[in-house]
């Protein structure tokens, strides 16, 4: 293996894990819970958000969107 697919499995390993932190993320903001945790909750799927797509860019691979799964 070269380093540009250690690079790219390290990397897919890393979009899974954040995909994972954000579908958490995603379902807390179902709960009923008060308005600064949803505000800082929303925060950090925006982020989470805005690293998936980053990775998946240097994945060479879509936002998701092409795919038919919104990113955002």
């Amino acid at each position: 293996m070269n380093h540009n697919d250690d690079r790219s499995a390290a990397l897919a390993q890393v979009l899974e894990d954040i995909e994972g932190c954000r579908t958490v993320v995603a379902s807390m903001l179902l709960l009923d819970l008060p308005d600064d945790v949803v505000d800082e909750l929303a925060n950090c799927d925006e982020q989470l958000t805005a690293l998936i797509v980053a990775v998946r860019r240097n994945l060479g691979i879509g936002s998701g969107r092409d795919q038919g799964r919104d990113a955002a």
